[in-house]
């Protein structure tokens, strides 16, 4: 086969891998490693729709089906990984990619592309050598589970064999090319903008870092002093809390596709609202030709549930 293969589970990761291909001009076959959550795996239906009218090539491939059937589609997925040249991963962290790098050739590249602020973690890990596991379970007693060592070898430890392709402020010695969002600007928009102010959510209660009542109430503080329009959830969080929101006052809006996508295509309002997220650095590249404004808003220390730990505030803050 030869060429690129990829492997996503994600909106964001889809994206950012047809980001590469579009960037790099590569012959890439783009799998994605269908996840279980709805939201999720409707936004992946309605993006793959989109990138494949594009002509780039994206299959399914059914991995959380039961043993069985994971067993299957791995022992099919591992001949396209065995003969590529290079293999692009979308969650440098996940327990399938961990699984398939073990039939990686001797020659391999490996690319990383962005997974959100995943992407800063993955880069200190890789730097230090320590194992590679997600921000928010490092500091949580939560046991490390490594699949393979060679994936562990080939992916962390100052491997040579990794490179990333990112939009973040990365500060490392890995080789690095900028993600700029040139397909998506020029695929999609300019969006039409609204008058209103727009407040994105995040899953930062979903992961236990902070206390949902204290995000609750500095919502409803938002809500009233900056006028916001409405609220546009990270796919992550919880029905019970997004209804709790919406009886604050404020709209909730799904996008149904990546929030870079979604933004370009509009309609978007005049001033976007977030707290520390990786879209602080991928709205700016994707709105440069706009007069939409993006502001970073912080996450006050009384947030935080008491079971954060100090890395996990100071990694939220530094974002």
């Amino acid at each position: 086969m030869g060429g690129a293969v990829g492997f996503v589970e994600s909106p964001a990761q889809l994206l950012n891998v047809v980001e590469w291909v579009a960037a790099t001009g590569a012959d890439a076959r783009i799998v994605i490693l269908g996840p279980g959550e709805p939201v999720t795996r409707f936004q992946l239906h309605r993006l793959t729709d989109l990138v494949r009218r594009d002509g780039f090539d994206v299959q399914w491939a059914e991995v959380r089906g039961g043993p069985a059937q994971a067993a299957r589609t791995l022992g099919r997925l591992v001949r396209l990984v065995r003969s590529a040249d290079a293999i692009v991963l979308g969650d440098p962290y996940a327990a399938f990619s961990h699984i398939l790098l073990t039939a990686a050739g001797a020659r391999a590249r490996l690319v990383v592309v962005d997974d959100g602020t995943a992407t800063v973690r993955y880069a200190e890990q890789w730097a230090s050598g320590a194992p590679l596991q997600r921000w928010h379970v490092a500091h949580r007693g939560v046991p490390h589970r490594v699949v393979g060592l060679r994936a562990e070898q080939l992916l962390g430890r100052r491997s040579d064999r990794v490179e990333l392709f990112s939009a973040m402020p990365l500060s490392t010695e890995l080789p690095v090319t900028a993600n700029t969002y040139a397909w998506v600007r020029t695929r999609c928009g300019p969006p039409r903008i609204t008058d209103g102010t727009d407040l994105m959510g995040t899953s930062l209660v979903e992961t236990g870092v902070v206390a949902e009542e204290a995000y609750l109430t500095g919502i409803a503080r938002l809500i009233s002093q900056r006028a916001v329009a409405r609220y546009l959830p990270h796919r992550h969080e919880s029905a019970d809390k997004l209804a709790a929101i919406e009886a604050l006052g404020v709209r909730i809006v799904r996008p149904d596709l990546p929030m870079e996508v979604y933004a370009r295509r509009g309609p978007i309002g005049h001033s976007i609202l977030s707290f520390p997220s990786t879209v602080l650095h991928t709205l700016p590249l994707v709105l440069a030709d706009t007069s939409v404004t993006i502001e970073a808003l912080a996450v006050e220390d009384e947030w935080f549930s008491p079971s954060a730990s100090t890395a996990e505030k100071a990694f939220v803050q530094s974002i």
